[in-house]
């Protein structure tokens, strides 16, 4: 298998892991109290102590240790703690379906910051594509502001944020194919978890002012639902795991532009699991937006 069709297996593997996430999470969100910085919490610590072994295996061997691992540190803030903070906080304001379509956007966030900052081309027909995209992505974003009811400002906020998760996400994705290339990308998103362990875990205590007390009784309350977990287990190991790491590999053969068009093919996945699980149904607006 060549080195572009590895990457494009690797693709397809993390765009239908990640293309179910947020329906499923959604279904956690409303059968329980969880907070996203909780649900964050829990999902990376499962992932932590699963990855145990990945991390002592490739600790040995690579060289530069503390050097790599400053990098990974300082790049899995911006994804795992400020990006992720953005989408789940956005999430919990609107539906999973709208999350989704949002986020499907990336791409054009990614595609730009690689014309810029790796010199990526494009085509003729890739610019004419990139604004179509652009206003696809407004119309989606600004759609609250057409019906004008009460959950106007919910609603548009919640928007706002998958826009910024998108920004910094492409951010992440393109610093990432430069200083990710030579580093094994299981140890990666192994690190990631750790990161993700203990912001989360400083996160989900300042939204409770450092009540320690009321923390630990709000986790044994979340853990007592078998929904919880449920939705915890699949973060760790679909979400994370086995989503990341697929997608930093499948960068490795193909450009960055190029790896993000495969979020794309998400709505595949989210569109019928987001009505099969959550009853949600797309707009006529939302599918428009989509098709543009």
């Amino acid at each position: 298998m060549s080195k572009r069709l590895k990457s494009y297996f690797f693709m397809i593997i993390s765009t239908i892991t990640w293309g179910a996430f947020l329906p499923i999470v959604k279904l956690g969100f409303n059968d329980s109290d969880i907070t996203p910085f909780r649900f964050l919490f829990y999902r990376f610590c499962l992932a932590g102590v699963l990855s145990i072994p990945i991390v002592i295996y490739y600790w040995r061997k690579i060289k530069h240790k503390w050097q790599t691992l400053k990098t990974i540190v300082f790049l899995e803030i911006i994804e795992t703690t400020l990006a992720l903070s953005c989408l789940y906080i956005g999430l919990s304001q609107i539906s999973a379906l709208e999350a989704n379509i949002i986020a499907t956007s990336a791409p054009l966030f990614i595609i730009f910051g690689g014309i810029i900052f790796l010199k990526e081309r494009q085509d003729r027909h890739e610019w004419l594509g990139l604004i179509f995209a652009f206003f696809g992505t407004i119309l989606i974003t600004l759609e609250p502001m057409w019906h004008g009811d009460g959950s106007l400002m919910n609603s548009l906020s919640g928007n706002l944020l998958i826009i910024a998760h998108n920004i910094l996400n492409a951010i992440y994705f393109l610093l990432a194919k430069k200083r990710y290339h030579k580093i094994p990308k299981l140890f990666v998103s192994s690190i990631s978890f750790y990161v993700g362990i203990i912001t989360f875990a400083i996160l989900s205590m300042a939204e409770l002012q450092f009540d320690l007390n009321l923390w630990q009784n709000n986790i044994i309350n979340d853990l007592s639902s078998s929904m919880v977990w449920g939705v915890v287990i699949y973060g760790a190991i679909f979400g994370s795991i086995i989503g990341l790491t697929a997608y930093i590999k499948g960068q490795d053969g193909i450009e960055a532009s190029e790896a993000s068009l495969f979020t794309y093919l998400q709505p595949a996945i989210y569109i019928p699991l987001g009505y099969f699980l959550l009853q949600e149904s797309a707009s006529f607006l939302q599918i428009f937006s989509l098709l543009i």
